[in-house]
């Protein structure tokens, strides 16, 4: 579709096979929410103790818990929502097959709205938003709530090729001797078998052609802790964070715990590489293995003007790319050159970058690539600073943009990330 008029709240568009003209309604981020990201159980915190504090909450119950402090935050009422669509990359929980479904019944929202679990790895959240968005683009919704949820400490070790050994609902008991090797579905799901490499060997892979050096991974890897570490301090994603119910109390945005304090470039520069002496990944310089989920409530512009909303964000344009799997890491670049083109700007009209630190290196790759100034880009920090909650991570980088767009005036903003298999998607937003 041409576009050849935009107004206030909505474009309109020339179809050009039926030769007609419609309006399209501009989609508004009303505002959003979520949990505090915590180390996986599997990990140590940045201060060197063991992780785990959302362990035992469920993907679907972090979920529930977003989507109703999106709506409370929002002042959204759950009855006025005409659907959820939640991404979920590892559905790890025993009831993730429902996924969206029940977090959206447990955050109160009435069964009669349906309910969407999608699944595009690490871009799953921001795919959410743009679901949304065409949902609501289409006529279908003036009300959407969007999001993603993760848990990572819940991933099962799985019995392959044994079903017809153990009858239906009689797996292998407690003190059974297996005769085969279990799988663990977190380690498996870390490689991508169409191109046989690690996610992180997809960095190393980017890196090499790009050009990027381990010192400049380590520099940015070092900022990013730095910058996370202010932001907690400060307190600035506090109006983002809701608190969670575990059984051992509450968890806050005080408690988000992957960051490691005082990280230097000199201090990641003596860390092990993953992959060899070739190899630019560290356990300092790569995304924190983290549970969380995020949601935001977007709606129609005419809808939120009638709501008497103040809406943080017009969703301008979107991008989603394939790329070559053993670059997986440059999604962010053609994708975000897609959402541009698409609206008409350029890089330089971008004054706020949110491009998730799957690694250093691959962030910094996609920044030469890009020509970005590192100033404009994850300037609270990242991912190797916050961690990376695989579905979440994207609604969280399109809620963190519109907040830090709003702090620092600024007008443009993308949030872009790479996808496992060989994918980009980006999102580009207006301040309102």
């Amino acid at each position: 579709m041409a576009v050849y008029f935009e107004g206030k709240r909505g474009r309109t568009v020339e179809e050009p096979c039926a030769g007609r003209s419609i309006m399209v309604e501009d989609v508004v981020i009303v505002g959003g929410a979520r949990t505090p990201f915590c180390e996986w159980s599997g990990g140590k915190r940045g201060d060197g103790e063991p992780g785990g504090l959302l362990a035992d909450v469920t993907a679907e119950d972090l979920g529930a818990t977003a989507i109703r402090g999106a709506l409370e935050k929002t002042g959204t009422d759950a009855g006025s929502v005409d659907h959820v669509v939640m991404g979920h990359a590892l559905q790890t929980s025993g009831q993730a097959i429902f996924g969206s479904r029940h977090a959206g019944l447990k955050a109160g929202i009435p069964q009669e709205v349906p309910m969407l679990t999608l699944n595009r790895l690490c871009g799953s959240g921001a795919q959410s938003i743009v679901t949304g968005a065409q949902m609501i683009m289409l006529g279908e919704a003036d009300v959407v709530v969007a999001g993603g949820m993760e848990n990572l400490s819940q991933a099962p070790h799985v019995l392959r090729g044994m079903r017809s050994t153990y009858r239906l609902g009689r797996p292998p008991q407690a003190g059974t001797e297996i005769d085969k090797d279990m799988e663990d579905l977190l380690f498996t799901n870390l490689i991508d078998g169409m191109c046989g490499s690690f996610m992180a060997q997809t960095s190393d892979e980017l890196c090499k052609r790009i050009g990027v050096t381990r010192e400049e991974a380590d520099a940015f890897a070092a900022m990013s802790h730095q910058r996370t570490e202010n932001s907690i301090d400060a307190g600035v994603w506090a109006q983002e964070i809701v608190e969670v119910e575990t059984a051992g109390g509450m968890v806050g945005a005080g408690d988000e715990d992957h960051v490691v304090r005082d990280t230097t470039a000199e201090s990641l520069s003596g860390l092990r590489t993953h992959f060899g002496p070739d190899s630019l990944v560290t356990a300092g310089n790569a995304s924190g293995v983290v549970d969380g989920a995020a949601a935001v409530v977007i709606k129609s512009a005419s809808r939120a003007a009638a709501d008497g909303d103040s809406p943080l964000a017009r969703i301008v344009s979107w991008g989603i790319v394939g790329l070559e799997p053993a670059i997986m890491a440059h999604g962010p670049v053609p994708s975000s050159r897609k959402a541009l083109e698409k609206a008409g700007l350029s890089v330089d009209d971008i004054d706020r970058w949110e491009i998730n630190e799957a690694f250093a290196g691959q962030a910094m790759a996609c920044i030469k690539d890009l020509g970005i100034d590192v100033d404009k880009v994850n300037v609270n920090g990242g991912a190797v600073g916050i961690g990376h909650p695989l579905a979440a991570t994207g609604t969280r980088l399109v809620l963190t943009l519109a907040h830090e767009l709003q702090r620092s005036g600024g007008k443009y903003g993308i949030a872009t990330a790479c996808i496992g298999g060989g994918q980009g998607i980006a999102v580009l937003i207006e301040a309102l």
